[in-house]
């Protein structure tokens, strides 16, 4: 009982957390068409969500595997809430990016807090069990972004997710706990590894084009094709993560990611030469769900004692991805769609290199 109360309860945190990243294409075309901002400061404004989010994460890690999850995770509750600020219309650029900044430090804490929920008390089958919760952050932004898009003001949904997050996130955060005496490397130790840094350069671009369509869909798409991208999307890449977590409980991690880029590496071709959809279903479902298949990878080389500290440092390579997926891709993209395309490809091509040499490792160790 205990163990479901704290998987629903990590998976609801996670459907707000969704709105940070899955719902910036509506921000994105809000903040344009009402408030004037250029696409490269709203692409701007997605990287330090990136970035607070990636690199605040350790922090909240390394105190939730030392003093647990809840104080942490309190503080990183009213943070993210108050991020919502941002959208006021009458402050001032600097004030949007600092209220901006700290709700995304909060989310990113709050998005380590949920997962090490899943993947500390589910060693068996920790797949499914941080996929279960990592798909609410794909889920939520299929929730809210129909009604974000009924509502066109910035505004009122500053509002109401703000009084939503002040009131819901802390009743979340208190029901969750880690279990004790748990085994595996500390993080000083774990970094200096190669396993470990072959996973963080194979995550860090793996991660381009699935932050690439959370910031730059506007860009690449238009139209009809852009309004029902928005929504499924971010469907697609919640529905992903828990099926792709347990085939990887059955074949193992590495093989469900190696098969997850290759496709994706499809995708990226096929969105290339403007195949409406399709590349858009294929990422989401297969690109999200490699953030939780890493983490489980992560446990699995690592240990489960310190994985808050391990899989946020992990986290950190999701600012390398949104350097590329956002301010590069939106870049190239305003010049030619075809080369945004074209570098998401890429950089999935160099992710599935270092998931081999990875591969080549652990059967040279074994044998």
């Amino acid at each position: 009982m205990l163990k479901k109360r704290i998987l629903v309860s990590a998976l609801v945190i996670m459907l707000f957390n969704s709105v940070y990243q899955y719902s910036w294409n509506v921000f994105a075309m809000y903040l344009a068409k009402y408030y004037g901002l250029s696409v490269m400061i709203t692409e701007a404004m997605f990287f330090i969500f990136v970035f607070m989010s990636t690199f605040l994460q350790i922090l909240g890690g390394y105190v939730s595997d030392i003093k647990g999850p809840r104080l942490i995770g309190l503080i990183a509750a009213v943070l993210s809430a108050a991020g919502y600020i941002a959208f006021m219309k009458n402050i001032n650029l600097l004030l949007r990016f600092l209220f901006w900044a700290g709700g995304s430090a909060g989310e990113g804490i709050l998005y380590g807090i949920a997962t090490n929920s899943a993947l500390k008390w589910h060693k068996d089958n920790r797949g499914l069990a941080v996929g279960i919760v990592s798909l609410g952050f794909g889920a939520g932004a299929t929730i809210f972004n129909p009604v974000f898009l009924g509502i066109h003001s910035l505004q009122e949904i500053s509002v109401i997710m703000f009084v939503l997050e002040i009131i819901i996130l802390p009743t979340l955060v208190l029901n969750l706990s880690y279990p004790e005496k748990l085994s595996g490397k500390r993080p000083r130790e774990a970094v200096f590894t190669w396993p470990f840094f072959l996973i963080y350069l194979s995550y860090s671009l793996g991660a381009v084009p699935l932050i690439s369509l959370s910031s730059s869909l506007f860009i690449l798409r238009s139209g009809y094709s852009l309004l029902v991208a928005i929504i499924i999307f971010p469907l697609m890449s919640g529905l992903g993560r828990p099926f792709m977590g347990r085939f990887s409980d059955t074949i193992g991690r590495i093989k469900t990611i190696f098969i997850s880029l290759s496709i994706v590496i499809m995708a990226g071709i096929l969105g290339a030469f403007n195949v409406p959809l399709l590349p858009e279903i294929l990422i989401g479902f297969l690109g999200g769900s490699l953030i939780p298949l890493f983490f489980a990878l992560v446990g699995d080389y690592m240990g489960e004692a310190y994985s808050a500290s391990l899989t946020s440092i992990l986290y950190t390579g999701k600012s390398i991805g949104g350097l590329i997926g956002s301010i590069g891709i939106g870049y190239v993209s305003e010049k030619s769609i075809f080369y945004g395309w074209s570098l998401m490809v890429l950089s999935s091509i160099l992710s599935l290199l270092f998931l081999l040499i990875l591969y080549k490792l652990n059967s040279e160790k074994k044998a």
